[in-house]
């Protein structure tokens, strides 16, 4: 049985693996103690929140037969919303989520999913890669530590398309493709409060400011905990001030929520701030993944399509079936 390595345990990561498990032998690598990539969730102060990916939609029958499973056995649920449009100064519309166009989150969080797909597939968390290696016909991965995994007869990179480049540095196809396309920044700030907030929606979109969304993650199916909003900032204003001092970009987000809410966000019992240097990318033209047929090298994630959990799939998707092909 052929052997496949696969940097990254985000969605992409976990879809390829699942997809392939039955005709290779494959381990995933992930730099982080958690799985799920920006499927995730943060804990602090007996809050959670859903810090990454909000919800997601399903518009293509692969996508939605790949849910089926999940939804299920109940780690895929329709978020019901009261959805509002938003800008600094007024509510722009607001309307109720419907089970007619779902939109799904994780449940009981978002990293549930992660961790449903993970099952029965060997994922090394903790591991950073730092180098790969092509010795022999065989790939060789080191990580951070020094330590040398493989040899393996495939490797795939399914990080985001800067971090591909950099380790693909030696394969100019790989590294020059991963080095046009551009991706997003975005804050998530998140605020816990004892006691409930009263506001006439659970998600908001938010026009003409620097924050870009506000919801109520504790609002979500399957959340039991203390009352707990989710603040994303627009790409834009992260990509400006992506090294700025943290607490300038906590109090800028919080004056910025604070005015669109109406209400004094800064009495938060909780206030956490996370960076995601690399969040979101646009529509992309040109092929869903990359493969490599004669350094066995190939690579896929949503920055080949969208920044999407749906695109995350299509990707990883497209990739298993040409593959499968070849083992």
């Amino acid at each position: 049985m052929k052997t496949i390595a696969v940097i990254g345990a985000g969605i992409s990561g976990l879809v390829l693996a699942r997809q392939l498990r039955d005709v290779a032998a494959v381990t995933v690598f992930e730099k982080s103690r958690g799985i799920g990539g920006r499927m995730a969730t943060r804990y602090a102060n007996g809050y959670e929140f859903d810090h990454g990916a909000q919800f997601f939609t399903a518009r293509t029958p692969a996508f939605r037969e790949f849910l089926q499973p999940l939804i299920n056995a109940r780690v895929v649920a329709n978020w019901t919303a009261t959805f509002a449009e938003l800008d600094k100064t007024r509510v722009r519309d607001l309307r109720d989520w419907s089970d007619d166009y779902p939109h799904y989150v994780g449940m009981p969080r978002m990293n549930a999913i992660g961790k449903f797909l993970s099952q029965g597939l060997d994922v090394r968390t903790h591991t950073p890669v730092a180098e790969i290696r092509r010795e022999r016909g065989r790939w060789a991965v080191l990580d951070s530590d020094g330590d040398r995994h493989g040899g393996f007869d495939w490797l795939v990179l399914t990080a985001p398309a800067p971090q591909t480049a950099d380790l693909a540095s030696g394969f100019p196809g790989l590294a020059g493709l991963g080095r046009t396309h551009t991706m997003r920044a975005c804050y998530a700030l998140m605020l816990g409060f004892a006691r409930p907030l009263e506001l006439p929606w659970q998600a908001a979109a938010v026009r003409d400011a620097d924050i870009s969304w506000i919801s109520v993650n504790s609002s979500k199916p399957g959340r039991e905990t203390p009352f707990a909003m989710l603040i994303h900032s627009t790409n834009a204003w992260a990509n400006a001030h992506i090294d700025d001092e943290a607490d300038a970009v906590r109090a800028h987000m919080l004056d910025e929520a604070s005015t669109v809410c109406g209400m004094d966000l800064s009495v938060a019992d909780h206030c956490g701030l996370h960076r995601w240097r690399y969040a979101n990318i646009a529509r992309q033209g040109g092929p869903d993944c990359f493969i490599d047929g004669d350094a066995q090298l190939a690579a896929c994630g949503d920055w080949f399509v969208r920044g999407r959990v749906e695109a995350a799939f299509a990707s990883a998707h497209s990739l298993g079936r040409q593959l499968r092909g070849r083992l």
